[in-house]
This record gives structure tokens, C-alpha cells and sequence, in this order.
């Protein structure tokens, strides 16, 4: 009979009630816990434009040749982020039905009306966190009289947004 009662001893100890790792007995001044919670943020950002395409502002003859190039205005690109970030825009090459050689230096934008510049930096490395920056893009496209014969000419600019 032993055994039996070994085997009952050990199944009440798995099903005993156990003790709390903290405890308070009750008394005039009452009971208090605190309670210490964690949580892991990770780095999170995130990128919205307004409108995925815009039509470059058509050349006229006087616009082959110069070097002021036709302005057009581009989307508005919006960038949430809750660490620094980099936001940078690229372009592989000119596509469609005109000549595919024309360079992807004839197209270069500005940021909230500064000065026109190469496709590349738009929010610059280290940019603080932000709860919604907007960053209104314009276009200046070049036009040359032998490179871009008649045709429809399409460039895929990539907006990258990086937050480590």
C-alpha cells in the first residue's frame, strides 16, 4: 500500500496552489503593487506620394539646346519616421519610343523650391524623426536637338526611404 500512497502524495503537490512571487497581507494601510512593463520599438518609417506619375511639361523648339531646361511640378513625397532617415531618388534610365540613349542627367529636381539638382538626395543622411515631412518635388528637364528625336520618352524615378 505504500506505493499508493507516495503516488497520491506527489499528484497533490503538482495540483497545490503556488505561491505568488510577490505577496501583501492586508492591513490598515492597504496593499500595493507596481507592475514594470517593457517594450521593444524598432526603427519604423514610412514613405506616401502623392500621385505616381507626372507628365514632363512638353518642349517647345526654343526649349532644344539650352541649358535652363523646362520646369515641371512633381509630387509631394512624405516620409514618417520614428528614427533618423535617409530619403534618396534614382533613376535607371529613360524607356518608351523616343531614343533609350538620352541621358538621365537631362532630368534634375528640386525640394520645396530650392535649386535644381542631380537625381539623389532628397531628406539628407541623419534626418531627425519625424511625425510627417513633406517634400514637394519639381522637375527641370534638358532637351537636345539630336539625342531626343520624336518618340515618348519615360523614366522610372525610384524614391528609396532608409531608416536604420
Amino acid at each position: 500500500m505504500r506505493p499508493l500512497v507516495l503516488l497520491s502524495l506527489f499528484a497533490a503537490a503538482l495540483t497545490a496552489p503556488r505561491n505568488a512571487s510577490a505577496q501583501c497581507t492586508g492591513g490598515a494601510s492597504g496593499c500595493q503593487f507596481t507592475l514594470s512593463g517593457q517594450a521593444k520599438i524598432n526603427s519604423v518609417a514610412r514613405l506616401s506620394i502623392s500621385t505616381a506619375t507626372t507628365t514632363l511639361t512638353a518642349p517647345h523648339a526654343s526649349d532644344f539646346g539650352t541649358t535652363a531646361g523646362i520646369n515641371t511640378s512633381g509630387p509631394t513625397v512624405t516620409v514618417l519616421s520614428n528614427a533618423n532617415y535617409t530619403l534618396t531618388s534614382s533613376a535607371a534610365g529613360w524607356t518608351g519610343t523616343g531614343n533609350n540613349a538620352k541621358p538621365v542627367a537631362d532630368i534634375k529636381m528640386s525640394i520645396n523650391g530650392g535649386g535644381f539638382t542631380a537625381l539623389g538626395t532628397v531628406g539628407s543622411a541623419g534626418t531627425a524623426p519625424t511625425a510627417g515631412t513633406n517634400y514637394a518635388i519639381g522637375y527641370n528637364t534638358i532637351y537636345n536637338w539630336v539625342i531626343d528625336t520624336p518618340g515618348t520618352y519615360t523614366l522610372a524615378i525610384n524614391y528609396t526611404l532608409t531608416a536604420p
